[in-house]
């Protein structure tokens, strides 16, 4: 991490450098050619207008002049194009319009000279011979010596480039259209890909109009005939200022972060958002794969969060795991599922995946093919953990070693009106599974559990905390070690707020808010997995892991955010209204006060220390428990045994229709 920003750096300063010594290299190459221009042409009118003239008396009559004549009129050119910004023009990726605003330039300075000279009465220069062909000559050897320039850093270029790719105009068949006024935020060959495709390419209606770039060293340049400027704060005013109907995010070396501040920049706008993938769909840092508009692709939430990947040892992830027998319950769920595709890295001798869900085992098994060998297997169990013979057959045939219990109902609404379901599946399946965890003696038993344990207010969490109780209790008297993850709101969750979203979008709205005021933390799948198997690798018996913190957004923002990178206007084109609040939600999911001990706290876990105010309840209040009998008033009377300061509603809730204004 240090080298790569290290190395971004110097990249900075080097283009700095390069900026600078652009500027003093055309400075004086145009000094030489103004001069040079002046000197011909004195000499053809000269010799014009007075016949035969020796050219020897030509020219110590021009030097006569040039004191007090033709050097204030070289400076004056020499002003005028750089007040013209002739010399910000990045001509490394010069195109034509950058040609024609430097002509226009040379026809400004030579009508501004012919001024000066009208006003100073220098008349040498005010020949209709030397003014005309002194502005020829200079049209001619100032595009020379760009021209040159630019073809010495496009031999370079394109050497470093690979066969078939040097030509930035050779590709340009995009499969996206779009018309309309383009802002692009990024300075970088990317960007120069981009803009040199939609000049190349009118007909994809697509007008470059302005740059954004966080690099002050750019600031003022011009790109293919396109102001850069170097304020990420004008994304708003410029949108709005130049009629932007576009903005492309064409910085695909950016980090995650990088790319949600501008991300929510954009938003602020009316505009459509499109973005180049990151990482894995242009390699970072890359100078020869050219980008083009196909490339290109819709933002999404995890964008907008813009949560980094954790750095861990994965060394230690794969000592734990190589060669083992790995059971995971809940295996087809959206963590679950995840979580097998981690594992499968670290090459474990069998990976099982158990579920009720045939039809995500039968897709997770295709997906999954790819990463069999003759050392890791996969294979699939369908079984629920609240069948106890299942379980007990699934535990002996496979043997397992480390155990990942994922399987629950999570969803908060439907288990606080289903608190039976939800007792059965985070309770008493839990308890089957870490029984036989025990029985067939296990090495490890990880219970994957949610942030919101650490206060339980709903029939959901309640039944995990009670389930974070009863394995730390097993782990005192058993050789098994046992351990609890608690993880925060998943991005891809198939039931939550953001797929709630997505899906009333798609509709047409509204989007539904139980409170204004509910804020929420989302991690990415990917990320949750990796930290899990992490925990677990550090797992001794009787923690806690908690990884925290997720990304905080406030629902309300959300929605907003998910309309507007939809192309569409909240509260004009898709309507947000308030509903009530349902029994058992919080407004806040916040972690609980913890500290850093067993992993380094940039992995991102920590270990919570056990609440002191709820003591271990007397399972014998609960056990046995015959599920056939069980009903809901049961349910809760049993978590009111193990919570009795909370108070468990079951009832539904109703819709108020309420609008919300835009603030």
């Amino acid at each position: 991490m240090r080298q790569r920003v290290e190395s971004l750096r110097r990249r900075k300063y080097n283009y700095g450098m390069a900026k600078n010594a652009r500027i003093a290299l055309f400075f004086i190459c145009d000094l030489i050619c103004f001069n040079v221009s002046y000197l011909f042409a004195f000499l053809i009118g000269t010799s014009a207008a007075a016949g035969a003239v020796s050219s020897t008396g030509a020219i110590d009559e021009y030097f006569a002049f040039f004191p007090t004549g033709f050097l204030i009129l070289v400076l004056v050119k020499l002003a005028v194009m750089y007040v013209s910004s002739a010399y910000k023009i990045m001509f490394e990726f010069g195109g034509a319009r950058d040609y024609q605003r430097t002509m226009l330039s040379l026809l400004i300075s030579t009508l501004a000279t012919v001024t000066v000279a009208v006003i100073f009465g220098i008349q040498p220069a005010l020949s209709a011979v030397v003014i005309l062909l002194s502005f020829i000559f200079d049209m001619a050897l100032v595009l020379i010596v760009r021209a040159i320039y630019k073809r010495r850093f496009s031999a370079r270029r394109d050497s470093e480039a690979p066969d078939g790719e040097s030509s930035l105009r050779s590709r340009y068949e995009t499969r996206k259209k779009a018309t309309g006024n383009v802002m692009v935020i990024g300075a970088n060959r990317s960007a120069v890909d981009l803009i040199t495709e939609m000049q190349a390419n009118k007909s994809l209606g697509r007008k470059p109009e302005v740059i954004i770039d966080d690099d002050n060293s750019h600031g003022g340049d011009i790109l293919l005939g396109v102001e850069i400027a170097t304020r990420r704060s004008e994304i708003s005013l410029r949108a709005r200022r130049q009629m932007i109907d576009e903005i492309i995010i064409a910085k695909p070396d950016a980090s995650k972060r990088q790319l949600a501040t501008l991300l929510r920049e954009s938003v602020k706008t009316r505009c459509r958002i499109s973005m180049l993938p990151l990482a894995r769909g242009i390699e970072r840092g890359s100078a020869a794969r050219t980008a083009t508009l196909a490339d290109l692709r819709s933002p999404t939430v995890a964008d907008l969060l813009g949560r980094e990947r954790p750095r861990v040892d994965h060394r230690l992830i794969g000592d734990e795991l190589r060669g083992r027998v790995v059971l995971i319950t809940g295996g087809a769920g959206v963590f679950g599922s995840e979580l097998c595709r981690m594992i499968m890295r670290y090459r474990p001798r069998r990976l099982i995946a158990l579920d009720i869900d045939e039809d995500g085992l039968a897709m997770l098994t295709v997906e999954l093919e790819g990463f069999r060998t003759a050392e890791t297997e996969f294979r699939t169990a369908i079984a629920s953990v609240r069948d106890a013979t299942m379980m007990r057959r699934a535990f002996g045939a496979f043997r397992p070693h480390i155990v990942f219990h994922a399987a629950e109902l999570k969803q908060i609404p439907l288990a606080q009106v289903n608190p039976r379901e939800a007792f059965l599946t985070n309770l008493l399946g839990l308890k089957t599974v870490c029984d036989l965890a025990d029985e067939y003696a296990a090495e490890k038993f990880i219970l994957c559990s949610t942030v919101r344990a650490a206060d339980p207010v709903s029939v959901s969490a309640q039944c995990k905390r009670a389930a974070e109780m009863y394995i730390t209790e097993k782990n005192a008297r058993s050789h098994t070690r046992y351990s609890s993850v608690r993880i925060p709101n998943l991005i891809e969750g198939r039931g939550n707020v953001i797929a709630v979203f997505e899906k009333q979008l798609s509709l047409g709205g509204p989007l539904t808010l139980t409170d204004e005021e509910v804020v929420r933390r989302f991690i990415c799948a990917e990320e949750a997995a990796l930290l899990t198997t992490l925990a677990s690798a550090h797992a001794g018996g009787g923690e806690v892991f908690e990884i925290g913190p997720g990304e905080p957004i406030n629902i309300r923002e959300l929605a907003e955010a998910i309309i507007r990178l939809d192309g569409k206007i909240p509260y004009e084109e898709i309507a947000v209204v308030v509903t009530q609040r349902r029994a058992g939600e919080q407004l806040y999911e916040d972690a609980q006060d913890s500290f850093p001990r067993g992993a380094p706290p940039e992995e991102r876990i920590w270990i919570t220390e056990e609440r002191g105010d709820i003591k271990l309840p007397h399972w014998s209040q609960l056990w046995p428990i015959d599920p056939e009998s069980l009903d809901d008033e049961m349910a809760i009377d049993k978590l009111r045994i193990i919570f009795p300061t909370y108070k468990t509603k079951t009832s539904g809730s109703t819709t108020r229709g309420v609008r919300v204004e835009n603030e």
